[in-house]
């Protein structure tokens, strides 16, 4: 597939993200709290996330019907067999979602095997659209972005997730903020995986770290994060982040130094 080709693609795609983000926005306006479902303890789902999903999948056959699907509410079925599979969730940030509370976005990532081609993430409460695609620049909103030139990470912005995994987390979450409480610029949590990626990638962040995702919650947005110049790995510094257990992106000036004192916490 040419730069032409996924130029194409890609735009095509951020437009079934925007129609999807419109769909949220409507169904938000008369949202029914007692259709609210639970996956795990105090891991939600909605009929939001599922109609949003079928949406985009609709969508996405008819962008590209040679490609399979890799989808966070499975409304169809997973078959990564093909030449090409779309990564989706519907809705990344359901909590925040579920209580009107910004980010949440729509995350659709297109892979070849195990390469990522292009990443789209529309945080929907923002209006923010971030998109690339190989060989290309990321953008939001049309503007190329780039990651910080934070040098140290006693000067970085951190964000570290929370996983549904507590009694795993709940431990290492505490040696986090107890090392890198008073050793940063500060630390925050917006609740919305890929939408973090993102701010890391346009340098709203330095360094992001979270553990027990999925596929869905980081192909977009560390694609375009890379796009953007950052770097993303697991906590040793290998690739094995791409199946979400352990997630460390970065401008890539701290990278070697989060690693290293990810060592001593972890």
């Amino acid at each position: 597939m040419n730069d032409t080709e996924l130029q194409l693609i890609a735009t095509k795609v951020s437009l079934t993200a925007r129609k999807a983000g419109n769909q949220i926005r409507a169904m938000l306006k008369d949202f029914d709290s007692s259709r609210i479902e639970k996956k795990g303890a105090h891991d939600y789902v909605s009929y939001v996330d599922k109609a949003t999903e079928q949406l985009i999948v609709s969508n996405l056959k008819d962008i590209l019907p040679e490609a399979g699907f890799l989808t966070e509410e499975k409304t169809t079925a997973n078959d990564q067999t093909h030449p090409y599979t779309w990564v989706v969730d519907p809705l990344d940030g359901t909590t925040n979602f579920l209580h009107g509370v910004a980010p949440y976005c729509v995350a659709i990532g297109l892979r070849q095997g195990r390469e990522t081609l292009l990443g789209v993430v529309y945080e929907v409460a923002q209006d923010e659209m971030f998109w690339a695609y190989k060989g290309s620049k990321a953008f939001l909103n049309g503007t190329p972005i780039q990651v910080s030139k934070t040098a140290c990470v006693n000067d970085s912005l951190l964000c570290f997730g929370y996983p549904y995994n507590v009694a795993e987390w709940s431990p290492v979450m505490q040696r986090l903020v107890r090392y890198y409480y008073g050793n940063c610029a500060s630390i925050r949590n917006l609740g919305s995986a890929e939408t973090e990626l993102c701010y890391v990638a346009c340098g709203r962040f330095d360094a992001y770290v979270e553990s027990y995702l999925k596929p869905w919650d980081v192909c977009a947005g560390a694609f375009i994060l890379q796009q953007a110049g950052g770097h993303i790995s697991d906590y040793a510094g290998g690739d094995s982040w791409t199946e979400g257990q352990q997630v460390l992106a970065t401008n890539g000036r701290v990278h070697a130094e989060m690693i290293e004192t990810l060592k001593s916490v972890i």
